[in-house]
């Protein structure tokens, strides 16, 4: 028999570049140039991912467990997973728990197709060993975790689902949460929400990643009695963070809604927060890039030392401050002094806003910051406070304005203006009290809108903004039924804390909070305080704060 050497090379470097691309590691091959049938199916299954087959089915009864694999472990309603591996779980047990325990290098993935798992006095769903565990709910099945009565194990293990290793929950179908006493869902390292519908009710937080929380996408519905999201690492700073990267996300939360020991970052996905604290606070940085968020109660809405907002919707209502850059202090809701130290100053902190768009209503400050203050563009509205002890914008070092829209009333009292070293061209006005629901409007001298804002609570000063205002050109504004038309002499008209002037503040005599101190805060036509006339912020050009604010 004649023997092609090139024929059979040729051969050769052909299933050699089949095998490579099946992912095949090594191919032996005769000298006649075949692939035997036993490593050319060696090859195939090396290069595919676990299929159904792989799966390991446990099925869960009262009447006793099930478990085709010597993986998988069953004492009494207690059902042990030992190794890595996929597991698919169908039917109930009224009192039981799936317990990991596998090598600390272990994926493990537990499918949950139509569960329904209740665990007295621990977690229904716990990980004590693994490198990573995956709860997934499968298409269209609807499954219930529950953890009722007191914790009593001694290990710390005080949630729904608890692991001591990365935890994963994602899946196309749904997964609902309960826990009478404890938490949720805790990770004691990462904890990630990739897809799915999840459903946390809990006693206290609903989720804690103590590393980090990743919530991907998805649907996120969370009530819980303390904190909603929360992730804070004690012996490591660089950790404890939230990222917010796309998914719908709904909290209501008897403290903050989202809590970080570290920074929270949003960049899309579309929060709905309600919370008996703040709607997002982080010790570090608060990052926005896109997204929507709508805090629809709050005691301050958005806090962080620093806070950075260069895109997104946002919607803020809050008793206290709408955004407050505060060194990371997470502030009581409602004990001491509404609306805290207006004096204290922290260079450390800042909030700056490059883009997006926000809407605050705050019954303290709306945006206040005890450091600097810095906007760039986006369009900014505040409807702020009716107390003079709160200003519309308020700051600790400086503000500066140099892009954007903003339109920021409230009360006079204690107003305040950006600063000389703005490049973009603002005013400040105080006047004689508007009721809620009456609009701001700026216009040029051919009477075209510049701007305009309707606040839905009653304001005695605006401060008013847009790329539009130029050195040297003449505005109107009005407000209800104020108005005034002003000529820009220097970019910053009126510097509000100080410079006074007539038409004083929102109340009369012995009002709210000024005229308790003898006067001196408030003027005789009004301020809140409704103080004598050499008092602050009141209706004298010789009151602090309360007037037109003339140059």
């Amino acid at each position: 028999m004649n023997f092609n050497y090139k024929e059979s090379a040729c051969t050769l470097l052909s299933l050699l570049l089949t095998a490579s691309l099946l992912g095949c590691g090594s191919v032996q091959a005769s000298a006649a140039g075949s692939v035997s049938a036993a490593n050319l199916s060696a090859a195939v299954t090396a290069g595919t991912e676990t299929q159904e087959a792989d799966e390991i089915l446990i099925t869960l009864s009262d009447a006793g467990c099930t478990g085709d694999s010597a993986a998988v472990s069953i004492d009494g309603s207690t059902v042990t997973v030992t190794a890595e591996g996929t597991y698919r779980l169908t039917g109930s047990l009224s009192d039981g728990q799936i317990l990991v325990n596998a090598p600390e290098d272990a994926k493990v993935k537990l499918i949950l197709d139509g569960v329904e798992i209740t665990k007295e006095g621990s977690a229904a769903i716990l990980a004590l060993s693994a490198d990573k565990v995956i709860v997934a709910s499968a298409a269209e099945s609807v499954n219930k975790v529950s953890a009722v009565g007191a914790f009593a194990d001694s290990d710390n293990v005080d949630a729904a689902i608890f692991a001591k290793c990365d935890l994963n929950l994602n899946g196309d179908g749904t997964l609902l949460i309960s826990c009478e006493t404890g938490h949720g869902v805790v990770s004691k390292d990462d904890l990630k929400v990739k897809d799915g519908s999840v459903s946390i009710q809990a006693a206290k937080k609903g989720l804690e990643g103590k590393d980090s929380v990743t919530v991907e996408g998805g649907e996120l519905v969370i009530q819980a009695g303390t904190k909603g999201i929360y992730s804070a690492n004690e012996e490591n700073e660089e950790e404890g963070n939230i990222e917010i990267l796309g998914g719908s996300v709904t909290v209501t939360s008897a403290d903050d809604s989202i809590h970080a020991g570290g920074n929270v970052t949003v960049s899309g996905g579309s929060l709905t927060l309600s919370s008996g604290d703040d709607g997002i606070h982080a010790d570090g940085t608060l990052s926005v890039t896109d997204g929507s968020i709508s805090v629809l109660q709050s005691y301050e809405g958005l806090e962080a030392q620093v806070i950075d907002i260069s895109g997104g919707v946002i919607d803020v209502t809050a008793s206290d401050d709408g955004f407050n850059a505060a060194g990371g202090n997470d502030g009581s809701n409602g004990f001491g002094m509404f609306g805290g130290d207006p004096f204290r100053s922290d260079m450390n902190a800042s909030l700056t806003i490059s883009g997006g768009i926000v809407n605050v209503d705050a019954g303290g400050d709306g945006l206040d910051s005890n450091g600097t203050l810095d906007v760039s563009g986006g369009v900014i509205t505040v409807s702020g406070p009716t107390n003079s002890g709160n200003g519309a914008i308020d700051y600790g070092a400086s503000a500066t304005i140099t892009g954007g829209t903003v339109i920021a009333a409230g009360a006079s009292g204690m107003a305040e203006n950006f600063g000389s070293a703005s490049t973009q061209g603002s005013i400040l006005l105080s006047f004689s009290a508007q009721e809620g629901g009456s609009t701001i409007t700026l216009r040029d001298e051919s009477g075209n809108v510049l701007a305009s804002y309707t606040p839905s609570k009653p304001y005695n000063s605006v401060v008013i903004s847009t790329e539009a205002l130029e050195i040297g050109g003449t505005y109107t504004i009005t407000a209800g039924s104020y108005s005034e038309t002003v000529t820009l002499t220097s970019n910053i008209y009126g510097g509000g804390m100080g410079m006074g002037g007539p038409g004083g503040g929102m109340g009369g005599p012995g009002g709210q909070m000024n005229g308790q101190m003898n006067g001196q805060m408030g003027g005789q036509q009004g301020g809140f305080g409704g103080g004598r006339p050499e008092g602050f912020g009141g209706g004298r050009p010789e009151g602090f704060g309360g007037g037109q604010n003339r140059p």
